[in-house]
């Protein structure tokens, strides 16, 4: 346990700095973004400690807190910056549809089909519809769109 105290101890900013480079080229290989809020806080660990000289165990502490800090805001922003948990369209072409509209192929007791551009999809609505009317897509569910009369 000596030992451990003692290598702790020892840490300098060039330390965290070589963590965090360590850090960021294995998030580089990953793409995960990961071990991108890590390698940040290694690197601003590392730059406070140059400027303001720390124990290790604040030095241990900002990091963790910075990890835990960037990790719940920045993670977020960066898939919003990427469209990830966005519907963006990709492999998921209904989702592109909705706000558009059509026409009615065939309707009947709340379930037919409408056609868009070249495509045929199931439709399902609350509303009394006839075959031959305007609809808006308002969703979707699988191959099904979810439509009401447009206005």
């Amino acid at each position: 346990m000596q030992q451990v105290l003692l290598l702790l101890a020892a840490i300098e900013p060039q330390h965290w700095l070589v963590l965090g480079l360590v850090l960021l080229i294995a998030e580089m290989a990953s793409g995960t973004t990961y071990l991108l809020w890590p390698a940040v806080g290694a690197f601003i660990t590392a730059s406070i400690a140059w400027i303001v000289p720390l124990s290790w165990v604040a030095e241990l502490s900002l990091f963790a807190v910075l990890v835990i800090a960037l990790t719940a805001f920045g993670r977020p922003l960066v898939q919003r910056w990427r469209g990830e948990g966005v519907a963006n369209g990709l492999n998921e072409r209904g989702q592109a549809l909705i706000g558009s509209r059509a026409v009615l192929a065939e309707f009947a007791n709340g379930v037919g089909a409408v056609r868009v551009g070249d495509t045929m999809w199931r439709a399902v609505s609350t509303e009394a519809l006839a075959p031959g009317e305007r609809v808006e897509i308002v969703g979707v569910d699988g191959a099904t769109l979810s439509v009401k009369r447009a206005p």
